[in-house]
């Protein structure tokens, strides 16, 4: 009997080491049979289509714990919360500084209703990037459900002074579901009032040479040192002028005289236009219709 007791108890020791030695195997190489999702896939489903191809991705490069993180992200997607936590895990043991899968994790554990988890993931997550604000959103939002107002406040206030935007629904939906913003925003009130006046009352010694320097790029020493002095003119120089040859007119139909002055003698008149007829000499000058005439010559003295 006692023989037999002990054969029992050496099956059972055997049955253990070797179930261990199975789970140790199936953690380092979680997918040595076929994967659990894998039969479950539609071929032309767009998802399920995507999932196959990051698979391969992953396959090529097992290591790149990006590839892993987007892999869980999928099969989370698709409902396969087991196979994203493996690849979560994954992408964690592959990049020591890897915050996304473990914030990832957490909203998986979230979504299974298992928030003791969900908490340690986001943790994790805030351990190895303490200014990612959505985790601290999130731990904030657990700490809340387990009326932990004093944590969660805690929480609220860190995400919402690293990202302002966290307070606007607009921008993250499920600020509405708390009940805690007004004392977040609180805690935060001292120090968003002093940002505001360093940023209002910030003085220079010399306010002309900051007041429109640009604020899209790095700036040089040109940027605010004051302009040079233009150098004063003396207005009672004049340069010298240099007369300018008059421009060549186009030559008219029937015109024969030369253009531009060349071979014409000083004083010579000008030639009649087309169709008029040319005065005798000692003519004077025609004036126009309704000019009052010019007066008489002054009768010169006889001596």
């Amino acid at each position: 009997m006692r023989k037999a007791w002990i054969a029992g108890v050496i099956v059972v020791a055997a049955g253990a080491a070797g179930c261990h030695v199975f789970v140790k195997h199936h953690k380092d190489q979680p997918y040595a049979a076929e994967p659990f999702y894998r039969k479950y896939l539609v071929p032309g489903n767009a998802l399920d289509d995507r999932i196959a191809e990051e698979e391969t991705r992953v396959n090529a490069d097992p290591d790149n714990a990006n590839l892993r993180n987007d892999f869980g992200n999928l099969l989370a997607q698709r409902r396969f919360a087991e196979d994203a936590r493996m690849q979560y895990e994954r992408a964690l043991e592959a990049d020591s500084s890897h915050y996304l899968a473990a914030y990832n994790l957490g909203l998986l554990w979230e979504s299974e209703g298992k928030f003791s988890r969900a908490a340690s993931a986001y943790r994790k997550s805030i351990s190895r990037k303490p200014g990612f604000p959505a985790s601290h959103f999130h731990l904030g939002r657990l700490y809340e459900m387990r009326g932990m107002d004093g944590l969660a406040v805690k929480e609220y206030a860190k995400a919402f002074r690293l990202d302002p935007q966290m307070r606007d629904p607009r921008h993250n939906p499920l600020v509405v579901d708390t009940r805690l913003l007004e004392r977040a925003s609180l805690v935060n009130y001292p120090r968003d009032l002093a940002v505001a006046a360093m940023n209002e009352n910030q003085a220079y010694a010399d306010e002309a040479r900051f007041r429109n320097v640009p604020v899209d790029r790095p700036l040089t020493s040109s940027d605010v040192e004051d302009p040079s002095e233009p150098e004063p003119v003396d207005a009672t120089i004049t340069a010298p002028v240099t007369p300018r040859a008059p421009a060549t007119l186009p030559a008219r139909p029937g015109q024969t005289r030369p253009q531009g002055g060349q071979g014409v003698p000083a004083g010579t008149p000008a030639p009649p236009a087309p169709g008029t007829r040319a005065l005798p000499a000692g003519t004077p000058p025609l004036l126009p219709a309704g000019a009052p005439p010019p007066p008489p010559p002054l009768p010169t003295p006889t001596p």
